[in-house]
C-alpha cells in the first residue's frame, strides 16, 4: 500500500504584470499562454520568460502575485488616517460618518455619492469603476445603492461613462 502524504510542489511558476491592465497574475512555465483574468487579454508565456519573477510551488506564486498588487495600490484610497467605527449594522470611516434621514427614516447617500465624485474628479480627469466601488466603502455607501447612485449621475450628467474604456470623467458643462 502506498504512504498518502503531503508533497511539496516543486513546479515553476512566473509571476508577471499583464501588458493590457497591469495585473499580476502566475502561470506554470510549460503552459504556452496563459489569459488575464481581469481584461481577457491572452499572453504567450515564451514572449513574458524575461519579464517575470520566477517562484517554486503554487503557494509562493500566490503569495508573490499578492505581494507585487499590494505594491501598486493607491494609497490615498487605503489610507490608515481614517479610523473605522462600527454602529449598528454598517462600519463606516469615521471622518464620512454623517447621516442624512428623510421623513421615512431612510438615509440619503446622495451628498456623500456627489463629494466622493468630487474627490475622485479632483484626483483623476477618468477612473474606472471599481475606483467608485473603493471609494464607496469608505464612504459608508452600499453597494444596493451604489448602482442607483452612479445611473442617477449618469443621467443628469455628473458623470459620463467613456463607451471606448469603461471610464467615468466630469461632465463637459461646468
Amino acid at each position: 500500500m502506498e504512504d498518502v502524504g503531503f508533497k511539496k510542489d516543486e513546479t515553476p511558476y512566473l509571476v508577471f504584470a499583464c501588458k493590457k491592465c497591469k495585473e499580476f497574475s502566475y502561470v506554470k512555465t510549460v503552459q504556452k499562454t496563459k489569459k488575464c483574468l481581469r481584461c481577457g487579454r491572452t499572453h504567450q508565456v515564451r514572449d513574458i520568460l524575461n519579464e517575470g519573477e520566477e517562484v517554486i510551488g503554487m503557494t509562493e506564486a500566490v503569495n508573490a502575485v499578492k505581494r507585487k498588487q499590494n505594491k501598486i495600490t493607491i494609497p490615498e484610497f487605503r489610507s490608515g488616517s481614517d479610523f473605522i467605527i462600527a454602529t449598528q449594522s454598517v462600519a463606516r470611516t469615521k471622518s464620512k460618518v454623517k447621516k442624512l434621514e428623510g421623513d421615512e427614516g431612510e438615509i440619503d447617500y446622495s451628498g456623500k455619492f456627489s463629494d466622493m465624485v468630487l474627490e475622485l474628479l479632483q484626483l483623476y480627469q477618468k477612473f474606472p469603476k471599481y475606483l467608485l466601488e473603493i471609494k464607496a466603502e469608505d464612504y459608508g455607501i452600499p453597494a444596493i445603492e451604489l448602482q442607483t447612485l452612479i445611473r442617477n449621475a449618469k443621467k443628469s450628467g455628473e458623470l459620463i461613462k467613456s463607451s471606448i474604456d469603461d471610464t467615468y470623467s466630469r461632465s463637459k458643462r461646468k
